[in-house]
């Protein structure tokens, strides 16, 4: 790594003017105007990199910096000068005045320039709360894109999200989450990907999830927006057909669950298909499929978002032949297995096989997105 030297003391004000003048939005330009030998007005502020332009309307005049860094010549107008440092800038007509008088009595005027103003511009340009349906007290992710329409960085500030029953998300909705941003730096996006969490006092019905700038900045219009899809929420999950599908653990694919909701007869089944405890011999054969395939089915009265089911074994078939069919005797002694649904695209079952003595958890998702929209529209139906 090469070394280099420090920055002489004597260069850092030309470094913060640089700064100050890069996050200077926009320059302004203001007008005096010369007449009966006077400037009007004579005394000005204005920031730094803003323009001052001066136009004649009667006599014979100059604007002369008192220094002479600047001057316009005789009646050479209109006249502009920008400035670009900090400083107080005094001039003077040389047809009627001389440097340094009075800019109350004389032709004379001054300008005081400081440094730039800036001005921050930080806007919600869009909000995703994930669809679906979802139980009050339950986190819901939500996308948000933020950006820097500055020249200057942000530094820090807060974005609220908010649950409203409207379309138009406020302070005074319901708060239901909040993240601090460090910084966006100019003209930059950033995307946040957050879980925010829906109250247990929720009721029932369709909300919209918003998001609102905790920031003092200079276009309030855009610091709020919404997701104009709305979510569901829900105070008690209860089974629907649409829930008829297929479901695994991502983590043992291969192995799954054929899930059947039966509403009117109050009633669910489920086939389960899965391997054997252990592998089986290298020289096993089957003359249809893997040896240490297994299956077995339940079924089990709904009980809301839940249904305990016996596990119910079955064997002695011929493959598409009709054969004896030795059942689970009696029912439910081979085990049982409880179901339990969060929502439209998860849940559990707890199995406990007690014919050889296992006892499980195992986390479930759709293998398909199909029927998603279907659940959500009976969940709304239901009491």
């Amino acid at each position: 790594m090469k070394n280099h030297k420090p920055l002489n003391p004597s260069f850092y004000p030309f470094v913060i003017l640089l700064f100050l003048t890069a996050m200077h939005v926009q320059a302004a330009t203001f007008e005096v105007v010369i007449s009966n030998n006077e400037f009007t007005p004579n005394d000005l502020t204005v920031e730094v990199g803003d323009t001052v332009n001066w136009t004649l309307q009667n006599g014979t005049h100059t604007v002369t910096e008192d220094n002479d860094s600047f001057d316009s010549g005789l009646n050479n107008f209109p006249f502009s000068q920008t400035f670009q440092s900090i400083a107080e800038i005094l001039y003077y007509c040389s047809v009627h005045s001389s440097p340094g008088q009075d800019i109350n009595t004389n032709m004379n005027g001054r300008i005081n320039v400081i440094a730039a103003s800036v001005t921050t511009d930080i806007s919600v340009e869009d909000v995703d709360a994930e669809d679906g349906s979802y139980e009050s007290g339950e986190d819901v992710r939500v996308v948000t894109q933020l950006k820097n329409n500055s020249t200057g960085d942000s530094g820090v500030f807060d974005v609220n999200f908010y649950v409203s029953g409207d379309e138009v998300i406020t302070t005074s909705d319901t708060l239901i989450g909040t993240k601090q941003v460090s910084n966006i730096n100019a003209q930059a996006s950033l995307t946040l990907d957050e879980n925010v969490n829906l109250p247990e006092d929720l009721t029932k019905g369709d909300y919209y999830i918003g998001a609102i700038l905790d920031i003092d900045d200079t276009n309030p219009a855009n610091d709020t927006n919404l997701d104009q899809t709305t979510i569901y929420v829900f105070t008690q999950f209860i089974m629907n057909a649409g829930l008829n599908d297929a479901w695994f653990n991502p983590i043992t694919d291969g192995q799954g669950f054929f899930i059947t909701v039966f509403p009117d007869l109050n009633f669910i089944t489920l086939a389960w298909f899965t391997y054997d405890t252990e592998l089986p011999p290298l020289d096993a054969t089957a003359n249809l499929g893997d040896p240490g395939h297994r299956w077995m089915t339940a079924g089990g009265v709904i009980d809301m978002d839940k249904s305990v089911m016996n596990i119910e074994f079955t064997s002695g078939g011929i493959f598409d032949a009709a054969s004896i069919i030795e059942r689970t005797n009696p029912a439910g002694s081979d085990g049982t297995l409880t179901i339990n649904f969060d929502n439209c695209l998860s849940g559990k079952i707890d199995y406990d096989i007690t014919s050889i003595d296992s006892k499980g958890t195992i986390p479930i998702q759709r293998v398909a997105g199909d029927n998603i929209a279907l659940c959500n529209a009976l969940l709304k139906e239901s009491p």
